[in-house]
């Protein structure tokens, strides 16, 4: 999970191919940020090889959006003139604007369902799995405004660590915690960790499913309506 202020890097995206725009407003973002930074850091901000850098700070002097201050490489200096912070407010603008048809699209993949959890008094969650889907489901949890308690999971070693700034915890604290109800934050491993859910007797368990056509829906295991499955 990005937080605020702080620099995305292209190397944490898998599923979007970035584009040459979107490498380059990272990169002059990067160095609007921190004029002293170095062509290994925009390497790893672009997330492209070092030796590309070069062509693109080539490019940058070229279009009159930096100009280079320094007697070496070591102090070098990267200042973004006038021409470029225009640029720069232009790629962020175009950015922004793509990336709120795709908040759109997603919100309105989860949203018949939260907003039924939300209507259904379900603001306290817990994340039953401490995993790549539990990250997921975080950034959209929080986005939507519900409260998370923390995670909980099976694995001793990732019990009373903290993953997004929440705490794991074992199934067996879940009893001393207040919470409306808990997601299971796995496809794969779903119906085992239902399992062990109900073993140390939690409360309101729910799955997210995905089925063949690609709609979302939640099923409860116990606890208020038993079974139900909520399609959007």
């Amino acid at each position: 999970m990005i937080k605020r202020g702080e620099s995305m890097n292209i190397g944490e995206f898998s599923f979007f191919n970035p584009s040459p725009n979107f490498r380059e407003m990272s990169i002059l973002k990067a160095i609007a940020e921190t004029p002293s930074i170095s062509q290994e850091r925009l390497a790893a901000v672009a997330g492209v090889v070092p030796s590309m850098i070069n062509r693109y700070i080539k490019d940058f002097e070229e279009q009159e959006y930096i100009v280079k201050e320094g007697e070496n490489r070591r102090k070098m200096q990267y200042i973004l003139t006038e021409k470029g912070r225009f640029r720069l407010q232009f790629l962020t603008i175009s950015y922004l604007r793509e990336v709120a048809k795709l908040y759109v699209q997603s919100r309105e993949t989860f949203g018949e369902v939260l907003d039924k959890l939300k209507d259904e008094g379900y603001e306290r969650l817990l994340l039953y799995g401490a995993g790549i889907i539990g990250s997921i489901l975080v950034d959209v949890l929080r986005t939507e405004g519900f409260v998370l308690v923390g995670f909980v999971d099976d694995s001793l070693f990732k019990q009373g660590s903290f993953f997004h700034d929440l705490k794991v915890y074992s199934p067996e604290e879940v009893s001393k915690l207040e919470y409306d109800g808990i997601i299971v934050a796995s496809f794969k491993h779903a119906d085992t960790i239902s399992k062990n859910a109900i073993r140390n007797g939690m409360k309101n368990i729910m799955v997210f499913e995905i089925s063949s056509s690609g709609t979302v829906s939640i099923r409860r295991i116990n606890g208020g309506s038993t079974n139900e499955s909520t399609a959007v």
